[in-house]
């Protein structure tokens, strides 16, 4: 039911998943969908918290794969852009104001998971107050990014592989000789 969600958010939007459509896709009973969730909005958070736990995934990959020349910080801002680029419905659907903190639980732990990747990657030096600032202060630089992007108002130049100019936008932005500037 969940992959079938996601499939509907991805084709019209969260505004085009009612419960009812979700059930003629499905081919069962109008209120079938209801046994599993409540109401519309619980199931959009189900799919929000399906999306934090696909992007945890991403970084987490990103994380372990990134080059001793590149920095896992930096791997991982580059997978979150590019999440938000391949999954542009959900990636909106798990940021929307709609959702706030406290309503949901499960969404609540994935969106904290998520977060908990790039935290990770902050020196430990600093007061876990200065690190969650500074993991903030990057995970605002590559969200608003990926919304420039998703909107139109910036575009990867024509010719150019997407992942080389994020490395240069992001990489020109947060590294610098011997670190990471966002997170120094």
């Amino acid at each position: 039911m969940l992959k079938e969600g996601i499939a509907l958010i991805q084709d019209s939007g969260p505004e085009g998943l009612t419960l009812r459509k979700l059930a003629e896709r499905l081919g069962v009973s109008a209120m079938a969908p209801y046994r599993h969730y409540p109401n519309k909005e619980s199931l959009l958070a189900a799919i929000a918290a399906d999306g934090f736990q696909q992007l945890k995934t991403r970084l987490e990959a990103a994380e372990q794969s990134s080059s001793t020349a590149s920095s896992p910080l930096l791997a991982e801002g580059i997978a979150y852009v590019q999440f938000a680029l391949d999954c542009p419905a959900i990636f909106r659907l798990m940021f929307g104001a709609t959702r706030p903190q406290g309503q949901y639980a499960e969404l609540d732990a994935a969106r904290t998971g998520a977060f908990d990747v790039l935290l990770r990657q902050i020196p430990g030096t600093a007061t876990s107050n200065e690190r969650a600032a500074k993991a903030r202060g990057c995970w605002a630089l590559v969200h608003g990014l990926a919304l420039l992007l998703l909107d139109g108002l910036l575009q990867v130049p024509e010719g150019v592989a997407p992942a080389a100019w994020l490395t240069e936008v992001i990489g020109s932005t947060v590294t610098k000789k011997g670190g990471t500037t966002c997170a120094n």
